[in-house]
C-alpha cells in the first residue's frame, strides 16, 4: 500500500502527534508518497532525461485526489499538510537541481488547484508558494508564481500579510548566498517588489507599528543586498509615524518655538552628545528609525541655534558641553552665502541672519563650544566646495570677531594657516572691490580682512605669512585714515573701522578714545 511504502522512508514520514488521528497521518504520508513516486519514477524522464523540464500534465489525477483530501480536513490539519509538503521540497539535496524543481512544481500545482477550488485560503496558498521557492538559488525563481503571490496580497488581511512578511524575511531571505550574480539579482527582483509592496505606507496593508516591529525584529543581512529595499528600510520613519513621534521636535520654528517645545528640556541630558556616557538615546521600539537616534542631534541643534535666543536654551554650566558647533555654524554660514548669491545684483545682503551667526559664534567661543581651528578648517572645506563669494566680507567679519574680540581667552596661534587659506579661497582671482564709505556696517566689513591681518600680526607675527598687495593697501589705508581722520567730521563709517582696528594700531588707541570720550 502507499502508506506502507511511505513508512519505509524514515525522513519523509510525518511525526506522530497526539492531536492528529492515525487516519490523518496515513493520508498525509500517502500524498507524500504519490508526489515522490511521480517525481522519482517518471517514465517520461527515464526516456527523455536531457529534454524533460516539467511534469507536463501528469499531476492531473494527483490534483483531484489532493483536492478531495483537503476538502475533508480542518484548518489546522490543512496547515500541517502544507508544512509537510514544504519539507519535501526543502529536503532535496542542492546538487539535484532537476528533482528539486519538479518537487516545487508539483507542490505549487497542488496548492494553486486547491486554492482555485476554494478548498484552502488565499493566505495558506501564498504561504506555501513562498516557502516552496528555492532561495538557495539552485534552481530559477518562478516568476509566474511570484506574480500570483503579488496579486493575492491585496485580498489577505493584515495578520496573513504579517505572516507572509515573516516567512520572506526570517525564513527565506536568510537562505540566500552572500554573493549574487547579476542574473540572480534580476530573478529576485520580483521578490523585492513583493516586500516593497507590503511595507509601503501607501499600500496600507498593515498598521505601521506592526510593520516597524517586524522589520526591526526579523531583518536578515541578506536583505541589504537589494538597493531599493535597503533605501526603503533606512527611511521607514518617512512612511510610518507612530503616535509617539507626534512629540518629536521637528525643527519648524514658524509652527512652535523649539526652546519652548514640550519635548525639549534644556536642563536634562536629552540633547547630549551620544559620545558621552550620560547620553540619552531614544529606543527604536518607541520611535521610528532616525539617524539622530544613534548620532548627535545635529539637525535639531541646528534649528535651535538659528532661532532668536536659541543659544540661551543651552545650560552648559556645571555639565558636559555639546560638540559639533564647528559643523553647524559652518553650514549656517554657507547657507547664508547661498542666499546672498540668489539676490539681485544691487540688492543689499540682509543683516539679521549674519548678525545672528556672529552672536552664535561669539557665544560658542566664550563657552568653549566652538574650537577656532576646527571651525576654520571645516568652513574652508565647505567654501571650497560651494564656491560662494558674494558674502565673503561677511565671512571675514565673522573671522575677525573670533580672532580679535577675545584676547587671551581663545587660542588662535594654531589657526593662522587655516585663516590665511580661507582668505585666499574667498578672494581668489580677480576681485572687483566695492566699498561703502558712507555706511559704517558695510565699510567695517569691507576692511574686516585687513583688520584680521593686523590682529594676527600683533599676536602671532612669526606664524603669519607675507600679506598680498590687497591686504597691504588696505592696512596702509587704515593707518593713513587714522593719522588724517578728523574726529569732528560726520564720517562715521571710517570711525567704525578705526575703532575696530584701534587696539592693533600703534599710538592711535589713546587718540581714538580721547575723541570718543572727551
Amino acid at each position: 500500500m502507499p502508506g506502507e511504502k511511505a513508512s519505509e522512508g524514515g525522513d519523509d514520514k510525518i511525526e506522530m502527534d497526539a492531536s492528529f488521528s492515525p487516519q490523518f497521518v496515513w493520508e498525509v504520508n500517502r500524498v507524500k508518497s504519490d508526489i515522490q513516486r511521480l517525481v522519482d519514477n517518471n517514465f517520461t524522464r527515464e526516456f527523455f532525461r536531457p529534454l524533460s523540464s516539467n511534469m507536463a500534465d501528469n499531476t492531473a489525477i494527483l490534483r483531484v485526489q489532493f483536492n478531495n483530501l483537503m476538502s475533508k480536513m480542518e484548518e489546522k490539519e490543512k496547515q500541517s499538510l502544507v508544512k509537510e509538503l514544504i519539507k519535501m521540497v526543502h529536503h532535496v539535496a542542492p546538487d539535484k537541481t532537476f528533482v528539486g524543481t519538479n518537487y516545487e512544481s508539483v507542490v505549487d500545482q497542488l496548492l494553486q488547484y486547491a486554492h482555485e477550488r476554494g478548498v484552502i485560503s488565499t493566505t495558506l496558498c501564498a504561504e506555501g508558494l513562498i516557502m516552496t521557492t528555492d532561495f538557495r538559488l539552485c534552481s530559477r525563481i518562478d516568476q509566474k508564481k511570484w506574480k500570483f503571490i503579488q496579486e493575492c496580497i491585496q485580498t489577505i488581511d493584515y495578520k496573513g500579510i504579517r505572516n507572509i512578511l515573516r516567512y520572506i524575511l526570517e525564513s527565506q531571505l536568510r537562505r540566500l548566498p552572500y554573493s549574487l550574480a547579476p542574473e540572480q539579482m534580476k530573478e529576485l527582483r520580483i521578490v523585492e517588489d513583493v516586500v516593497l509592496h507590503i511595507i509601503d505606507r501607501e499600500s496600507n496593508l498593515m498598521p505601521p507599528l506592526i510593520t516597524l516591529s517586524e522589520i526591526m525584529r526579523g531583518m536578515p543581512k541578506q536583505a541589504h543586498m537589494f538597493p531599493r529595499l535597503t533605501e526603503r528600510l533606512a527611511n521607514l520613519s518617512v512612511y510610518f509615524r507612530p503616535i509617539a513621534d507626534l512629540a518629536h521636535v521637528n525643527g519648524r520654528s514658524f509652527i512652535y518655538p523649539i526652546p519652548m517645545h514640550p519635548s525639549f528640556f534644556p536642563q536634562t541630558c536629552f540633547w547630549e552628545d551620544p559620545a558621552h556616557q550620560n547620553a540619552f538615546v531614544q529606543s527604536h521600539h518607541t520611535l521610528p528609525y532616525r539617524l539622530e537616534h544613534t548620532h548627535p542631534y545635529l539637525y535639531t541643534l541646528y534649528m535651535i541655534l538659528r532661532q532668536p535666543w536659541g543659544k540661551d536654551s543651552f545650560n552648559v554650566k556645571g555639565g558636559k558641553t555639546k560638540s559639533h558647533w564647528d559643523v553647524l555654524i559652518s553650514v549656517m554660514i554657507c547657507e547664508a552665502m547661498a542666499a546672498a548669491e540668489s539676490l539681485p545684483e544691487h540688492e543689499r545682503i540682509p543683516r539679521y541672519q549674519w548678525d545672528n551667526i556672529v552672536n552664535i559664534a561669539v557665544y560658542g567661543v566664550l563657552q568653549h563650544l566652538l574650537i577656532p581651528k576646527n571651525f576654520f578648517k571645516v568652513l574652508k572645506g565647505l567654501i571650497r566646495t560651494c564656491r560662494y563669494t558674494r558674502a565673503r566680507d561677511e565671512v571675514m567679519w565673522v573671522v575677525f570677531q573670533i580672532v580679535g574680540s577675545h584676547g587671551n581667552h581663545v587660542r588662535i596661534d594654531d589657526s593662522v594657516q587655516e585663516i590665511v587659506d580661507l582668505y585666499h579661497d574667498l578672494f581668489d582671482g580677480d576681485v572687483t572691490w566695492t566699498g561703502a564709505s558712507d555706511h559704517p556696517a558695510l565699510f567695517a566689513r569691507f576692511l574686516a580682512a585687513a583688520c584680521t591681518w593686523m590682529s594676527l600680526e600683533r599676536d602671532v607675527p612669526d606664524k603669519l605669512p607675507e600679506p598680498n598687495n590687497t591686504i597691504k593697501n588696505h592696512i596702509k589705508f587704515i593707518h593713513d585714515g587714522c593719522e588724517n581722520f578728523n574726529f569732528d567730521s560726520s564720517n562715521t563709517a571710517m570711525l567704525a573701522v578705526l575703532i575696530n582696528a584701534g587696539r592693533f594700531l600703534m599710538f592711535t588707541t589713546t587718540k581714538i578714545e580721547k575723541n570718543r570720550f572727551p
